[in-house]
């Protein structure tokens, strides 16, 4: 009778397992967002994830049917993380008309993902102490110093091209730790998003920071990143466009300080 229990138990594991690995994978009805933590775009308040862009994503969600959840992930490895589908897309603060090196090569970003309609214009800018404002003033003071940024960002190429080959780069997994180098001097300058640099420098622990104002940068788009193919973006795409339409947009760009930067781009320019 034991021998029978036994087998009776060991095929009820095996048939559990055999249910699992068919239908214990990510749920279809959930969008899993990659996001890196920026301050006033995603970051987590008190075990909750807050800021325009998870407002904006639970808002989308929403239209679309779909449980939103946030994934932090390395922002070097973010197509990777498409491509395995550990993500459904990447919502951080993603400029879409960008490049990124692969194996060496420059290569569009909207060759390696397919973008959503973009909704904020930004760029990038330089920050640098209070203290260097005489000695950092235009983009050739930058040559030969050191700077810091986030690792596969649009700063990173930036950074390459003006250090020179006396200069040398630090490279970080997420924005925010940018900031802290700076502040230490570990790091002459870090190039990062403006409205990311304008929501922290001068403020609270980063008051002795500031954005070099006369190094103007091209505009950039931020837009909702998918893998190639994916049938969300069409979804997405119509909820973006009802959430400018209805006005949710403007409320959320209020809420968090993005008003002047806010904007429906149907086609972007890459």
């Amino acid at each position: 009778m034991k021998k029978i229990v036994s087998i009776v138990l060991a095929l009820s594991m095996m048939l559990g397992v055999v249910f699992c690995f068919s239908g214990c994978g990510k749920d279809e009805n959930t969008l899993v967002c990659g996001v890196t933590v920026i301050p006033g775009l995603n970051e987590q308040v008190n075990g909750e994830w807050t800021g325009f862009e998870s407002e904006f994503a639970m808002a989308v969600g929403e239209l679309i049917g779909m449980k939103v959840e946030f994934q932090e992930i390395d922002w070097t490895q973010k197509y990777m993380e498409l491509e395995s589908g550990t993500i459904d897309c990447v919502w951080n603060g993603f400029t879409a008309n960008s490049s990124d090196k692969i194996d060496g090569v420059d290569t569009k970003r909207c060759d390696l993902v397919d973008f959503s309609y973009g909704y904020m214009l930004n760029q990038q800018c330089v920050v640098i102490l209070n203290s260097n404002a005489d000695t950092i003033t235009s983009e050739a003071d930058l040559a030969g110093k050191k700077a810091g940024v986030e690792g596969g960002s649009a700063g990173e190429s930036y950074a390459a091209t003006v250090i020179g080959e006396n200069g040398s780069m630090e490279k970080y997994t997420a924005q925010n730790k940018a900031f802290l180098e700076v502040k230490s001097g570990a790091v002459d300058f870090a190039v990062m998003d403006i409205v990311l640099a304008r929501n922290v420098c001068g403020k609270g622990d980063y008051a002795d920071l500031m954005i070099v104002e006369d190094i103007q940068l091209a505009s950039e788009v931020y837009a909702v990143g998918f893998s190639k193919g994916s049938e969300l973006k069409a979804k997405v795409n119509e909820a973006i466009k009802t959430l400018f339409n209805n006005g949710k947009i403007a409320e959320l760009a209020e809420k968090y300080g993005y008003e002047n930067v806010v904007q429906l781009i149907e086609n972007i320019q890459f």
